[in-house]
């Protein structure tokens, strides 16, 4: 049997991290982009999360976890919407949490299958393979302290994304916290759909948490545009996507991350 992922095991060091990062003013609420300024902290005081091999989720999976210890320092009750390899949910399992992930492990989206694997790898972690949804059997209305997604929220269609934040309605507690990060494409193949969907996933976590005074999605880009920090997928990240295909049918993009806290009531 593979033997489980131990990415701390150490009992002072996941106390420095939560005195670290359970602080409010170091995540703030709203809408922000991935910072190279970011990423450089985190590789120093998260390496276990932090790889150097180019890829957004070496900024993604650090942030979440930032964000949620800011708002929701543990014992708080988590849920990880389609995580895949439950890589931040070890983490943070490892950090006191209760964490679920939710992802039906089908394959889609060029999403991973390892359903029993992972199972045996993270054994703190509770993995339900089924689509996050309205009524699902396992969780209980009103009884997470947080939501998050990695890299998730930009492969939901957009006829999905109402049924997902509607989920996400029915399970949060009152004052539950909505965190989520998901590429978005600036300029290349795919940067007008991106564009859409990133407006119709801004319009749902301010449905979701009554927030409508958040800058707009074009104000958000001009500021990322113009800030020498803001994180691009490097070439090395788009090679590992490409995945062999020949460039010609995978051209580089820019792409950059966008990210979102916000709570149900104070917003």
């Amino acid at each position: 049997m593979t033997e489980p992922v131990l990415q701390l095991n150490d009992t002072a060091r996941v106390a420095a991290i939560i005195g670290r990062f359970a602080k409010p003013q170091l995540v703030s609420r709203g809408n922000s982009y991935a910072t190279v300024r970011d990423f450089c902290d985190s590789v120093d005081q998260l390496p276990q999360i932090a790889p150097l091999d180019g890829d957004l989720k070496n900024v993604q999976r650090p942030w979440a976890v930032k964000a949620i210890l800011a708002h929701c320092p543990p014992p708080a009750r988590l849920v990880e919407i389609g995580g895949g390899e439950p890589i931040v949910s070890g983490f943070l399992s490892e950090l006191g949490y209760d964490v679920t992930l939710v992802d039906p492990y089908d394959g889609s989206g060029h999403g991973p299958t390892a359903y029993q694997s992972y199972r045996a790898r993270f054994p703190h972690v509770k993995i339900l393979r089924d689509l996050f949804r309205p009524g699902l059997p396992d969780l209980a209305p009103n009884s997470c302290d947080a939501i998050f997604s990695v890299s998730v929220l930009e492969h939901i269609p957009p006829d999905a994304l109402g049924p997902c934040f509607d989920a996400m309605a029915e399970f949060l507690s009152p004052d539950g916290f909505s965190i989520h990060c998901f590429d978005f494409v600036l300029q290349g193949n795919g940067a007008d759909y991106a564009y859409a969907h990133a407006q119709r996933i801004l319009a749902e976590q301010a449905r979701l948490t009554g927030v409508t005074s958040e800058p707009s999605l074009e104000d958000l880009l001009n500021q990322l545009r113009a800030d020498v920090e803001t994180f691009f997928l490097s070439p090395q990240g788009h090679h590992h996507w490409r995945g062999g295909q020949n460039y010609s049918d995978f051209p580089f993009r820019k792409v950059v991350s966008l990210q979102m806290v916000a709570s149900r009531i104070t917003g």
